[in-house]
């Protein structure tokens, strides 16, 4: 039996960054300690999963900080899609896992307005029939709301994200009505991991990342 072919598309959350007393700079975790990476584990060696995190990256915005070679259209998810998929072809499920960084203060975004993004994204998703001289069918879709922020010690974040505490907690909800609206699979990884629990209030902590890829390796099976 041929493998399934999964592409995991998310943002510093997927990357793996480990959240640190300082906000930044800070490393990653492991590949064996992703929560992509565990999900490839549990679901073994019949599926071929390729992970492209991208910390930063949001649903349909631009970024606009200064990243110096990386330039603000490289972090808005939908514009990158198409590409991340042709690279990976043919391509059984993406699964999207965006959303964070769209509860930034400076987007004023509320969780439904976060939710219909990511399901923008999903629908790019679905339109990627065929790719560059060659032709497969569009992946199936899997879109995964974000683990509701935490409490940020570090004013950094704290300024970068006033308010989206409160907003993320709803997204989880909004997703689920957006995504069953347009007939796409959704997961919320707030209801298997709760609030993000990395020390600097926005990414995961390793218990999380692994309670969260044994959760979406069931979702799979089941899709």
């Amino acid at each position: 039996m041929a493998q399934k072919k999964i592409l995991v598309y998310g943002d510093s959350n997927t990357w793996g960054w480990i959240g640190v007393q300082e906000a930044f700079p800070s490393s990653r975790y492991g590949d064996d300690e992703r929560w992509a990476g565990i999900m490839a584990t549990e679901l073994g060696d019949e599926y071929d999963v390729a992970v492209d995190g991208l910390t930063v990256r949001a649903t349909n915005l631009d970024d606009a900080m200064d990243w110096n070679a990386i330039t603000a259209d490289m972090f808005n998810g939908a514009k990158m899609l198409p590409a991340a998929i042709a690279r990976e072809m043919p391509v059984d499920l993406v699964i999207i896992a965006l959303g964070t960084n769209d509860l930034k203060a400076d987007t004023n975004r509320s969780a439904a307005e976060v939710a219909d993004a990511i399901i923008d994204v999903a629908k790019v998703a679905q339109g990627c029939a065929g790719g560059v001289a060659y032709t497969y069918d569009a992946p199936k879709v899997l879109v995964v709301s974000p683990a509701p922020l935490n409490d940020m010690p570090h004013p950094d974040f704290a300024a970068m994200f006033e308010g989206g505490k409160v907003k993320s907690e709803a997204v989880g909800a909004a997703l689920k009505s957006a995504a069953d609206k347009a007939g796409i699979a959704s997961f919320d990884a707030g209801a298997v991991v709760g609030n993000v629990r990395g020390i600097d209030g926005l990414h995961l902590s390793k218990t999380q990342h692994a309670d969260l890829g044994r959760a979406i390796a069931r979702i799979v099976r089941d899709l």
